[in-house]
């Protein structure tokens, strides 16, 4: 007997993940959309932890928990296209295993797509340090009617669409997961979620954000990218530099002096935290950064130069990055 689609995929990618996986299992047991309506789909991504053993423990509370297990971890982005492809929702939808939902988060952001009949529905978060919370909303004021994607992206002064990059404040339609939107670029080996973000925007014909600020993300997860200072950090220069190629390839030059921007600011982010990185691993980056820059039009990097103004110029200067 053929099972009806449901309306909602959540997916899941779940690495060594023991130790959070409850929480974010647990509040997808109180999302105010009936059992049949939604699956989550959790790869498990080679772990060695007690990962498996937490999800057969889930068998009975998730009816719509299916599980898919690679036998070697390949990646982040690789265990959400596995996701992606397994699904059979008409919204797909993400959660990393150390964050949850708010109850009725899932019902909430499902009315919203149906009412909108987007490609997309993007929501705020939460972000959770320790027993603190602090909303964090998207930077669009533009609330709850259909926008052209591409007014995402702009201007270069400030953060927009395209900086909020989180990938479960996302509810991607079915006919855009069709059409690639919702994959990842598994040959980026971190940052994948900047590329994406720009990816949605400059091909999804439209989107809507709305007031649904029900997704917790945690914060100073030990082990988390955002706390490590070795060689990973340095994706984000290839996640750029891809779309950077994509800019060029179709001549979508009018963002390039947003991208540019982007680059300087999470490079200067970077130089503030100098010294949680090795000599050797610093190398690395300004001279991936002095490449990626280059890349660019100089008129226009000039221009984001004199924009960041010239304490943050200078402090990236004295770290040996030049354009």
């Amino acid at each position: 007997m053929a099972h009806a689609r449901p309306e909602v995929s959540v997916v899941v990618p779940a690495r060594d993940a023991g130790g959070h996986l409850p929480d974010a299992l647990n509040s997808l047991t109180r999302q105010g959309l009936d059992p049949t309506e939604f699956e989550v789909l959790v790869v498990d991504d080679g772990s060695t932890d007690n990962t498996a053993a937490v999800l057969d423990d889930y068998t009975g509370a998730l009816p719509g928990l299916r599980v898919v297990r690679h036998d070697e971890p390949r990646g982040v982005s690789a265990a959400r296209n596995r996701g992606i492809a397994e699904s059979r929702g008409a919204w797909v939808t993400f959660l990393d295993p150390d964050d949850w939902y708010f109850p009725g988060h899932l019902a909430a952001m499902h009315a919203a797509a149906r009412h909108h009949d987007v490609d997309f529905v993007v929501c705020d978060q939460v972000q959770a340090y320790g027993n603190d919370r602090r909303i964090v909303r998207a930077p669009e004021p533009r609330r709850h009617v259909p926008l052209d994607p591409r007014t995402g992206i702009m201007p270069t002064t400030r953060s927009t669409m395209v900086n909020y990059v989180q990938v479960s404040s996302r509810f991607v339609a079915r006919r855009a997961v069709d059409d690639g939107l919702a994959g990842f670029d598994e040959t980026l080996p971190t940052a994948e979620d900047r590329e994406w973000a720009w990816r949605l925007l400059l091909d999804a014909r439209s989107y809507v954000v709305v007031d649904a600020p029900g997704y917790v993300y945690r914060r100073s997860v030990a082990g988390s990218l955002t706390a490590i200072g070795d060689a990973r950090q340095i994706g984000f220069l290839d996640a750029y530099d891809t779309v950077l190629d994509r800019l060029h390839r179709e001549d979508l030059l009018e963002f390039e002096p947003k991208l540019a921007r982007d680059v300087l600011a999470v490079l200067h982010h970077h130089v503030k935290r100098r010294e949680a990185y090795p000599d050797e691993v610093w190398s690395r980056m300004t001279d991936r950064a002095r490449t990626v820059l280059s890349r660019f039009d100089k008129d226009v990097v000039a221009r984001q130069v004199a924009g960041i103004g010239p304490e943050r110029a200078r402090a990236i200067r004295k770290q040996g990055v030049t354009w």
